[in-house]
């Protein structure tokens, strides 16, 4: 597989994980998420859809210490 072939498939393997969806995988209230983001504990969304919808790239977390799969 060619460089230009791997980072597409790296790139369509980066899910975005949503807000709702992530503090229920991490088993932590929406309160909890947001203050661990003020805290400097998590790293701020870096997909916004709307102002109320907001994600994380899977690659984001992971680079912050976060595996969720």
């Amino acid at each position: 597989m060619n460089d230009h072939n791997t980072k597409e498939k790296a790139m369509s393997e980066d899910r975005i994980i949503y807000r709702q969806n992530l503090y229920k995988m991490l088993g932590v209230t929406s309160e909890t998420l947001r203050r661990w983001i003020r805290e400097g504990k998590m790293p701020r969304a870096d997909i916004a859809i709307t102002q109320r919808t907001v994600g994380w790239r899977l690659s984001t977390l992971q680079t912050a210490g976060i595996n969720l799969l």
